[in-house]
This record gives structure tokens, sequence and C-alpha cells, in this order.
């Protein structure tokens, strides 16, 4: 058959390891046209949802060791809030080129759930990761990004630069619709019993730590 002269663009996003602390790992598959992108910078815009957080100070050293290149757009931005205390925040991922795969990029983010509001019953609750925006630009004029692009957009020309470039937001086809994670949450039902454990166990250590303090402290001037 004759080869396509649009090749579709495909996105696939997963999420890493168990726990409180995740990795969101992001693929972009462009089909066999990787010789005409060399020249062609590609952009994640990613709105994380308000049950997660993104740590600036973990993407700051993660940028100095050369693991990942990405920013948080959002200010104010507060890491020890809860989830329903917080707002969605927005990330900017500079991806690069898959070694493992000559037409792909691929980006890494570390993400990590806030605490939430217990609840009346059921142990869980769930936070749905949209799908990301996906902006290029080139240094040179393609016809087949033409054909994958939307809409323009600005935003910066890359990691820590002030210089403002216009990207083509492109049109691809997801894997999945939408990523889905349980949290597990605490039960409203268990909260008179976990104050007052937590309480006495407080009263206790308290307790102990001044009895060794007038035990084998030194209060002579």
């Amino acid at each position: 058959g004759m080869r396509p002269t649009c090749p579709e663009i495909i996105l696939r996003q997963e999420v890493l390891k168990d726990g409180f602390h995740r990795d969101l790992l992001i693929k972009v598959k462009f089909g066999e046209i990787m010789e005409d992108l060399q020249t062609c910078r590609l952009l994640i815009k990613h709105s994380i949802p308000a049950g997660l957080f993104v740590d600036p100070y973990e993407l700051a050293s993660l940028q100095e060791k050369n693991i990942t290149e990405a920013e948080m757009v959002s200010e104010n931005f507060n890491i020890e809030a809860p989830s329903y205390l917080s707002e969605e925040s927005e990330v900017l991922i500079y991806a690069r080129q898959d070694a493992r795969c000559v037409d792909c990029f691929q980006a890494f983010l570390p993400v990590h759930y806030r605490y939430h509001r217990p609840h009346s019953e059921g142990a869980e609750t769930l936070i749905v990761v949209r799908n990301p925006d996906l902006l290029m630009s080139c240094d040179r004029e393609l016809p087949v990004l033409r054909s994958w692009a939307q809409s323009e957009a600005a935003a910066p020309c890359a990691l820590r630069s002030k210089d403002i470039c216009q990207w083509s937001s492109l049109k691809y086809r997801p894997i999945h619709k939408n990523v889905t994670l349980q949290v597990p949450v605490g039960l409203s039902i268990h909260t008179s019993l976990v104050c007052s454990v937590t309480l006495l166990v407080t009263i206790l250590c308290s307790s102990l730590i001044l009895v060794a303090v007038f035990k084998y402290g030194n209060f002579s001037l």
C-alpha cells in the first residue's frame, strides 16, 4: 500500500513505582521520519491535578544531574498543602530523544501524592491525570509539521531561558485516554481513635524525655 503522507503521532503516558512517590513517564513516537526532526524541539505542557504535586526543589536537583529538563509554571505553589486546599498546577517538560528508539522522544517527571480529606466510607480516592499538550518548534519549516499543527502557542525556547518562541501545538493519538491513580485515604470514623492514640503517644514520649532530662541532665551553671 501507499505510505501515508502524514504519519500519526502516538503518545503513551504511564506512572511507574508504587506508594506516594511516583514517576510519570511520557513517550512520543513520530513514525519513520525522524531524520526530518533533527532540528526540532519537543515541549510537553502538563497539567498536574490538585491531588498530586511536583517538587520544584527536586526538579532543580534533577536538572543539575542532567536527568530531566522541567520547570514549574504555576506561582504561589505550596507542596505541603492537602489536596482540598490545592489547585491544579502546570509544568513544562523539554523532552529528549529516546536512545533506544530512533523515532521517539521521552520525558520523565517525579510526582507525589498530596494528603486527602478522610472519607466516611471507602479507603481510596481516584486521581485522573489527563494527557498533556504537545508543542514543537523547528529551526526550519517542515511540511509535515503543518499537517500535525492545530494552533500556535508561545513558550520559553529552552529551560531557564527568558527568550520566548512560537511553538506548534500538535495533534496526536494517545494510547490511553487518561491515567487513573488510586490513593489510599483515612476513614472519618477513625478520627477520634487516631487523635486519642496520637495524644497518648505524644504525652508518653514527652514524659520519657522529661524524665531523662531530669535524671541525666547537668543543670549546674
